[in-house]
């Protein structure tokens, strides 16, 4: 382990770092994915993958064995910095109701196939109860960034209700962009114009962080519970878990009230993503089970309601001053979790939902991903904004590195620095290859659905010949879950040094 400062971008691919106390490209559509669902208490889940092993090179202990050193990084170039001081949507867009005549996929899009079989008719008649509105506009240099959001007309009549926002402010003497988001229904997030290059490193600054978790010791405060207010109902509805998960009683014709509850019970929960990768081009928010099937890699958080926590643990959360766990439930509920997406269950049960494996890097593990729910650190939000939080995300030639600083409970200041190559004792990252000479198609197969009210099959998930390259997302991803608000600045994307760099570069 070495210890290097945190703030210059790092020019060396270590496992682990921590720093010294101080303070449009369209992918292919030929192959469409399904599958990310949760390992028990994680994130939104139910039916998860099953677990895939550890492999011949496992320890005697059932961990996976430690990934190879990572190769020296590259040496970075500053392409892209916006720091937010000019008017953001100046021209005032517009919002546009969404018709989906242009789905995504058939799977687990807003109209997805999956729902229809798993709850009958009934599920269309709750998909098409609201419309939902969407609004982007282009931000910095050239338009580098997008900022896409969603919302909810619940009475279709042409006026949203609680419109979230993307707009300018200010936090601890800096200027930001403030992510508002005043309903779970809506969305808010940062994406690049264009997708990635094929090296990268994306980084900025949190300023401010309020989805969900306690404060000064209490998950109730400022009139809301878990960072959500408390007027009227809060649920899934209409893209709840599987018919069979608990929470609810699995009927699509019940009244909105009674699907699941995102501000309490066993599916109560609030939380954010502070960066992910994801494997299409031009994201938007969508429902939480879509994304569930379109990450590679992400950090975020995971704010679990006391219900939903129950009797057990919620899960566990590394203290990296001294590589030990203490349980979720002992904590804030402001922790961060970082982890990479693997393989999908290709045929979950009916009144299930499809989806993929997660592993959660820590230093506790020293940074090998385990099949475990385990944040990496805990957050601090009473510190903001005079302190912030740095959150960062490369990619390599040979894999992803996933890093966050910052004064954080217990461990105090730190840089933990995860390096995760494509593939670790035949255990990939999902969707990594960003070309198609990147991937031999060793892992295609094909997802299966038998379900209550349909059947349906969708081969060649993940084919030879196929590309998925990156786009990130910074927000509020979810339509049906995640309250709250947040701000950030300086969000900066470098390339390697003597690459040709552009527009083509990042197509």
């Amino acid at each position: 382990m070495s210890r290097t400062p945190s703030n210059p971008p790092p020019r060396g691919g270590t496992g682990r770092t921590r720093s010294l106390p101080r303070t449009k490209r369209a992918y292919a559509l030929t192959a469409l994915l399904c599958g990310a669902l949760v390992v028990p208490l994680s994130l939104g889940s139910a039916n998860a993958a099953p677990d895939e092993g550890t492999g011949a090179a496992a320890t005697a202990a059932g961990k996976p064995a430690k990934p190879p050193k990572p190769p020296k990084a590259p040496k970075w170039k500053l392409l892209h910095q916006e720091s937010f001081k000019k008017k953001l949507d100046p021209k005032r867009a517009s919002w546009t109701r969404e018709t989906y005549s242009e789905p995504f996929d058939t799977i687990m899009e807003d109209n997805g196939k999956w729902y229809a079989n798993d709850y009958g008719p009934a599920w269309n008649t709750a998909f098409n109860s609201f419309d939902t509105y969407r609004k982007e506009f282009k931000v910095g240099d050239g338009g580098w960034l997008t900022a896409s959001l969603s919302a909810r007309d619940w009475d279709k009549d042409g006026r949203i209700e609680k419109e979230p926002s993307i707009t300018n402010s200010t936090a601890g003497g800096k200027t930001v962009a403030e992510l508002n988001v005043p309903d779970h229904t809506g969305g808010a997030i940062f994406r690049p114009t264009e997708s990635l290059p094929d090296q990268y490193r994306i980084e900025y600054k949190l300023k401010t962080l309020d989805f969900g978790g306690k404060r000064n010791g209490t998950i109730d405060y400022d009139n809301r519970t878990n960072g959500y207010s408390k007027d009227g109902c809060k649920t899934q509805h209409p893209w709840g878990e599987g018919s069979n998960s608990p929470g609810w009683e699995g009927d699509a014709s019940a009244p909105y009230c009674e699907w699941q509850d995102v501000r309490a019970g066993k599916y109560g929960y609030n939380g954010f993503h502070f960066l992910s990768i994801v494997d299409f081009a031009d994201p938007a928010p969508r429902n939480n089970h879509f994304w569930h099937y379109r990450r590679k890699v992400l950090m975020d958080s995971f704010s679990q309601h006391p219900d939903r926590v129950g009797t057990g643990t919620g899960g566990r959360v590394c203290n990296s001053a001294d590589d030990t766990y203490y349980d979720y439930k002992d904590s804030s509920f402001n922790t961060v979790n970082m982890w990479i997406s693997g393989l999908p269950n290709w045929t979950p049960g009916k009144g299930g939902l499809a989806g993929n494996s997660q592993w959660f890097m820590t230093s506790c593990s020293d940074g090998v991903a385990e099949q475990q729910l385990s944040s990496a650190a805990e957050l601090q939000p009473e510190l903001m904004p005079n302190q912030d939080y740095t959150f960062a995300i490369e990619r390599d030639a040979t894999g992803y590195t996933l890093e966050a600083s910052g004064n954080f409970a217990r461990a105090g200041q730190q840089t933990l620095r995860f390096h995760r190559p494509f593939i670790v004792d035949d255990k990939p990252i999902w969707h990594y290859n960003v070309k198609p000479g990147e991937y031999d198609g060793r892992y295609n197969n094909t997802l299966v659905q038998n379900d209550y009210n349909g059947s349906a099959t969708w081969s060649d998930q993940w084919p030879s010949g196929s590309a998925y390259p990156d786009s990130f997302v910074i927000g509020d991803l979810y339509t049906n879950v995640y309250e709250g608000s947040a701000s950030l600045t300086d969000i900066k994307m470098f390339v390697p040094k003597g690459k040709k760099q552009g527009r083509e570069a990042m197509s």
